[in-house]
């Protein structure tokens, strides 16, 4: 697959409202359970943490392959 390929796909899913509302809520979901667990509940704070981890690095991750597949400008005549 090339850069283009996946750069058109990554925006697919980035402009996806569906998918961007199931990360929305998967992220929500987990702060919540940040906000009101109990502080020695370890595993169930890390289990959130990851939530939130995971949701931000798909989101950075699309827009890092929307970049790298954009055409790069030919540069200007000085």
């Amino acid at each position: 697959m090339t850069k283009e390929q996946l750069a058109s796909l990554a925006s697919s899913l980035k402009d996806n409202e569906v998918f961007q509302k199931v990360l929305d809520n998967i992220k929500a979901d987990a702060i919540e359970v940040l906000c009101s667990v109990d502080a020695d509940d370890k595993n169930t704070l890390l289990k959130a943490q990851a939530m939130v981890n995971v949701v931000d690095a798909i989101r950075e991750t699309l827009a890092l392959n929307i970049r790298e597949g954009e055409p790069k400008a030919a540069p200007g005549i000085a």
